[in-house]
């Protein structure tokens, strides 16, 4: 283990490691770092970034549309073996929530839209922690609880920031959208499926992160269909309601 990547994952570790309801997330950050030209370009701009201001901005925003746990956040240098999907998708981020108030940003600066997509992704991993703290009960989703899971996240987030562009969301059109909801519904309700993994990392018929995109779509449905739904009402209501509430229920 280099000393850069065992001083990046020590720190998590020390930060993150007590009381951690998603503890495989930390497979994340394992993958070897290998610093480049670029890589150290992201470094010396990560340490001119103001991170304090941009997460007090965005939290008192987001805590007062729906309050939550105490949170810790931390920022970390996207790994260069990941550039090539970052550029594929034109922004540079991976950020996911380990636990309830544990959340981990990583992310490279020298793509050009990291300051319109950081308050973005803060809420929606902030969706995440709150929703954990409320109504957890074990990491081992259904592709329906794991679908709502970001979609609410990603609606909660959009809703805040909605000249944020995701191009996750977008990925599918309606045609492949209907067609891999099919491929999904079998197991809609199953544990211990491959099919969480299948609908984020993609495979020959699913693209590449598409739940968040078919997760969207269901929550958003939902949404139109129920107009003075709140998120802080949202994040309680069960998945298999919100699936039925919205136009995929059939």
């Amino acid at each position: 283990m280099s000393l850069l990547r065992k001083s990046i994952f020590n720190k998590i570790k020390n930060e993150f490691n007590h009381n951690t309801e998603y503890p495989f997330l930390y497979d994340a950050i394992k993958k070897p770092i290998e610093p480049d030209k670029e890589f150290s370009e992201a470094l010396d701009l990560m340490k001119s970034i103001d991170f304090v201001r941009i997460v007090d901005s965005t939290y008192q925003l987001v805590t007062k549309e729906l309050p939550g746990p105490d949170t810790r956040i931390l920022f970390i240098p996207a790994n260069p073996a990941y550039r090539e999907i970052y550029k594929e998708f034109g922004f540079g981020f991976h950020a996911f929530t380990l636990g309830s108030g544990k959340i981990i940003v990583s992310f490279d600066p020298t793509f050009e839209n990291w300051q319109q997509f950081l308050p973005y992704a803060l809420a929606h991993e902030y969706h995440h922690s709150v929703w954990t703290s409320r109504n957890f009960e074990s990491a081992d989703f259904t592709p329906l609880e794991y679908i709502v899971l970001e979609g609410r996240a990603d609606s909660f987030a959009k809703g805040l920031f909605p000249d944020t562009s995701n191009p996750f969301i977008n990925i599918l059109d309606e045609k492949n959208m209907e067609r891999i909801w099919n491929l999904i519904k079998p197991e809609i309700n199953r544990r211990n499926t491959d099919m969480n993994e299948k609908l984020y990392y993609g495979t020959d018929d699913i693209p590449y992160g598409s739940v968040y995109a078919i997760g969207f779509e269901i929550v958003e449905s939902y949404k139109k269909n129920h107009p003075l739904i709140t998120d802080q009402i949202l994040i309680d209501i069960t998945p298999e309601e919100i699936l039925q509430g919205s136009k995929y229920n059939k």
